[in-house]
């Protein structure tokens, strides 16, 4: 089993956020607790001061 199954490494995506998913992470060792290692930790957190994104759906959007 790798170690992004088993549950010991990032699981940031790696593919542009408009893409297709092709299932490709970042497995860098994570923080304990955690699912991303500590540099996509710090990016997965937002303040209350940063703007809000709007999501709209890809089918949507086109």
């Amino acid at each position: 089993m790798s170690d992004n199954l088993s549950g010991r490494r990032c699981l940031w995506p790696m593919w542009p956020h408009s893409s297709v998913p092709n299932h490709e992470y970042c497995g860098k060792h994570k923080q304990d607790g955690q699912s991303y290692c500590a540099e996509h930790y710090a990016r997965s957190i937002r303040t209350s001061e940063e703007q809000k994104q709007v999501f709209v759906p890809r089918r949507l959007a086109a």
